[in-house]
Formats: C-alpha cells, structure tokens, sequence
C-alpha cells in the first residue's frame, strides 16, 4: 500500500467518526428535547403520566445517554485524530460546557425523572420536583446548543 492510499484512509476514519459524533450530538439534543416536551405534557395530563413518564424514561436511555456517550467517545477519537490543542479556547470551553450538560443529566436529570415515573405509578403527583426538573432540562439544552455552535464555529 502507498502511502497516498494510507492518508486516504486515514481521511475516510476521520470522516467516519466525525459522522458518529454529529448523530450522538443529535441524539443528545433530540433526546432532551423530547424529553422537556413529554416532561411538560406529563405535568398536564393527570390520568396518562406514567406513560408519558415512562417514554421519557426510554428517552433518556436510548438517546441522551446513548448519544451523549458516543459524543465522548467520538469527540476524544477525534481531539487525537485531528491533533488539536487542547487548550484552544472554543474546545476547552465547549468540553467544559458538555462535562456540565452531562453532570445535570447524570446527578440530577436521570434521578429525578426515575422518582417521577416511580411517584405517577403510586398515583402522586411531584409537580415541584417536575417544574426543576424542566428549568434544569432546558439550562442542560442551553448549554449543549453553545456546544454545538462552539464546535462548528470555532470563534476563538
């Protein structure tokens, strides 16, 4: 194999996981998205809430955790792949911001939403644990979306 070959292969893997990185990105936004949306029909629909609650739930692990997980894996890939500086401001700042996302997600979005499902199944209703649980979503989405706009701008 020549070596022209070689960088080509080497383009179509750096492609490829490029690819895996903008669907997790889409997954992860999708996913939360959705989630505020049957978040905030669930607050509004007494009798049908643990359905809404439990698709939110399925939400949760088949797209923000799933994508969110093939954003990291694919995003480090890539930062070795490309050789970019860690340290170049629009990257350190959008890691910053995605480790943030995810920290909501994980410490308080994933729990919170586990003791609404559980709370609609024993027929109560937590609607000050679900209005937080909206105003975090919504920051964790605020914060991904000046991911998205730091990682395909590249401002600084």
């Amino acid at each position: 194999m020549d070596s022209g070959s070689g960088g080509a292969v080497s383009c179509s893997a750096v492609g490829v996981l490029r690819g895996l990185h903008v669907i997790g990105a889409i997954f992860m936004l999708g996913g939360i998205t959705a989630q505020v949306l049957v978040r905030l029909q669930a607050g509004g629909v007494a009798s049908g809430s643990e359905a809404l609650l439990s698709l939110a739930r399925r939400i949760q692990l088949a797209m923000v955790s799933a994508g969110s997980a093939l954003v990291l894996v694919t995003g480090i890939a890539l930062w070795i792949t490309d050789r970019i500086k860690f340290l170049t401001g629009w990257l350190l700042l959008g890691v910053l911001l995605y480790l943030a996302a995810a920290a909501l997600d994980g410490a308080f979005l994933s729990p919170n939403l586990r003791r609404l499902h559980a709370a609609a199944r024993s027929g109560t209703a937590p609607a000050a644990a679900d209005a937080s649980g909206t105003v975090v979503e919504v920051t964790a989405w605020a914060l991904l979306v000046v991911v998205v706009f730091l990682m395909i701008a590249r401002p600084f």
